[in-house]
């Protein structure tokens, strides 16, 4: 579980057996929301990984205005990765609000965030061969892949490539719901927050609702992918133009 004072919702994706009986390693590649408020002993905690790769999905915007905090004589590569656009509900606050505050907020929201997923596993394509063709050379890992709140594009990047080293599909979900638990005193927090500023309009259960990650957004990624290239590795090479040698490379760097 994550032991930093201010990297939200940091882990290992590693640690996975896979359907073939082998298994993913540990201590190679994390996930984690922004590294921008990193304390003093987070930046020596982090250090002590270390890291040679951070992979920053966020916009250009929010890489620029919120960019990693980490020690001046570090030699780590940061690369922004733009995974959408736009930001997520947890990056973009004027949509936030809206969720929160409209009469048909959690309707709304579901509708942002399923086409949200939809474009990024779709149409950023591109962007997605640029991530993994970053993660297979050995040169860059151990990597950290990162966004505002590591659970929406991270969640989708993640839970593509566990799916690709043959994590079954039950055990990349409970990894992406482990954000839940990461956030449950920030949802708290929020919680009262929000129902205080709105004189209680706002109900917990709506924050709730708002910020958790659900199953059945990434079940609707995993079930486009495979209903339209029935494999993960026909959805790289096709959608996302990975050359096999690359798919080999990554099984190779990742799996014990």
């Amino acid at each position: 579980m994550n032991q930093f004072e201010k990297a939200a919702n940091f882990r290992d994706i590693g640690g996975y057996q896979t359907m073939d009986g082998s298994r993913m390693k540990t201590g190679v590649l994390f996930r984690s929301g922004a590294l921008s408020k990193l304390t003093k002993n987070d930046i020596k905690q982090f250090e002590q990984l270390d890291i040679k790769l951070v992979c920053d999905l966020r916009t250009q915007d929010e890489y620029k205005a919120k960019p990693a905090k980490l020690s001046e004589n570090n030699t780590v590569n940061i690369v922004n990765v733009p995974l959408h656009q736009y930001e997520t509900q947890d990056g973009n606050r004027m949509k936030l609000l809206r969720f929160l505050f409209g009469k048909q907020g959690e309707a709304e929201f579901d509708e942002f965030i399923r086409e949200y997923y939809y474009r990024i596993a779709f149409e950023r394509t591109s962007q997605v061969n640029e991530i993994l063709q970053l993660i297979a050379e050995e040169k860059n890992l151990p990597a950290v892949i990162h966004c505002t709140a590591g659970k929406d594009r991270t969640g989708i990047i993640s839970a593509i490539i566990q799916l690709l080293v043959g994590v079954p599909y039950e055990k990349v979900e409970e990894n992406y719901l482990l954000t839940n638990q990461f956030y449950a005193h920030r949802l708290e927090k929020m919680s009262r927050i929000m129902g205080w500023l709105s004189l209680f309009r706002v109900s917990p259960e709506r924050v709730k609702y708002i910020m958790e990650a659900k199953p059945e957004h990434l079940n609707e990624v995993y079930e486009g992918i495979s209903k339209e290239y029935h494999s993960i590795e026909e959805y790289l090479r096709k959608a996302c133009q990975i050359d096999k040698q690359v798919v080999e490379k990554l099984k190779m760097q990742l799996l014990e």
